[in-house]
């Protein structure tokens, strides 16, 4: 990539919690600049980084104030239209003034008009491919939004290939307009051979002995009831102590909680809430095995994050889990309570089984780095401002 060029990323979700995307953009940010030396990266904010915080290689600009919401639905529409008001008129301000040669919208929007060339990533098409996932009004604001956002931008990445062939069939975006770049698992997940750290991550989330974990909001289209169906007759006969849910409470997390109330496992379904960070790798070294078996995906980061802490993984034969998964996971269909209580029992009580999956699930989050997905969103960089080498300008440093 040649130097002199810069690169601005929406980068709202790096602060505050990270959930996906936020891990998707903050570690973009510290291994885009080891990817392409003598590029300058702007991180586009809407609040300061904390001092200290800022990855090296990387300057933060911040754009307008704090008003976003990370609710899926339209009840925060004030932070909804200022968001539109965010991308549409302040953003390609900055573009302008800044003398940006290509703006990476990270997260679906894009600004309408742009003085440089836009890439956007579209992480998953759940108001297509899971309706109901999400309440109604959200989800026509999605089908509305997507489409135009890949019809505006030069190209388009996707985190897998079956949100590709979703993007294809769903919003008749051509193949070549796409690249696939799978996502990284970063070095802090790792089995764990510290006693102190998991006695204090034990301790401090109050985790039972023998836990199933599932790390992702508590939402509909993760078909958390059918986890906990399958569950039951597991705690029932004390195969295991609880079913431990990492992640905050999404539309539709009511029907978990009704389903526990009535088979009686109630208060053996422990909602941890979203866990920092620095704690996960050791409620993955705890858990007996991770669940993902949702309705739709469009990556699965907790597959590899479970996997390379050495945890045995179970999920859905559907979206993007099985090209993630490869053969290091157990596949089971969606809604499939007797299935997942097959395979949750099979890998509990089957030590060569589980053994067997935990060594293909660590050489299978090898494959999976940070740096190599920097390295493909630099070349997809590259490719495009050779595309238009007009309005991908070189800034005068």
């Amino acid at each position: 990539m040649v130097v002199g060029f810069r690169v601005a990323l929406d980068a709202r979700r790096i602060v505050g919690n990270r959930r996906g995307v936020g891990q998707y953009v903050w570690q973009l940010a510290k291994n885009l600049p080891a990817a392409a030396p003598g590029v300058e990266f702007l991180l586009l904010l809407d609040r300061i980084l904390p001092e200290g915080s800022l990855p090296p290689g990387c300057r933060q600009v911040v754009v307008g104030r704090q008003h976003v919401t990370l609710s899926q639905s339209l009840s925060g529409l004030g932070s909804k239209v200022y968001s539109q008001y965010w991308m549409n008129v302040l953003v390609p301000r900055v573009l302008a003034a800044k003398k940006v040669s290509l703006f990476h919208a990270t997260n679906f929007a894009v600004p309408l008009v742009s003085p440089c060339p836009v890439v956007v990533t579209i992480h998953d098409l759940i108001y297509a491919r899971a309706p109901g996932a999400f309440e109604s009004g959200y989800e026509r604001y999605l089908s509305l939004m997507t489409p135009i956002a890949v019809r505006r931008a030069d190209h388009v990445i996707a985190d897998s290939e079956a949100t590709r062939a979703d993007l294809m069939s769903a919003c008749r975006v051509v193949h070549d307009r796409i690249s696939v770049i799978h996502l990284g698992v970063s070095d802090e997940f790792r089995p764990c051979n510290e006693p102190e750290y998991l006695k204090c991550v034990r301790a401090t989330l109050k985790l039972p002995a023998r836990f199933v974990l599932h790390v992702g909001a508590v939402e509909r289209r993760k078909k958390l009831e059918t986890l906990v169906e399958a569950a039951a007759p597991l705690l029932k006969s004390s195969i295991v102590d609880a079913v431990v849910l990492a992640g905050e409470a999404g539309f539709g997390s009511d029907a978990v909680w009704r389903a526990a109330e009535h088979l009686g496992i109630r208060d053996r379904v422990l909602h941890l809430g979203y866990v920092p960070q620095e704690m996960l790798p050791g409620l993955y070294n705890l858990a007996l095995v991770l669940t993902l078996a949702s309705a739709y995906e469009g990556f699965g980061m907790p597959i590899l994050e479970a996997m390379a802490c050495g945890t045995p993984t179970i999920v859905s034969d559907v979206s993007s889990l099985p090209e993630i998964a490869g053969d290091a996971a157990l596949l089971v269909r969606p809604g499939d309570a007797d299935g997942l209580s097959r395979a949750l029992r099979s890998l509990v009580t089957d030590d060569c089984l589980r053994q067997e999956i935990r060594r293909r699930g660590l050489a299978r989050a090898g494959v999976f780095t940070w740096q190599r997905t920097a390295e493909a969103h630099v070349d997809v960089y590259r490719r495009v401002m050779r595309r238009h080498p007009i309005r991908a300008q070189r800034t005068n440093v």
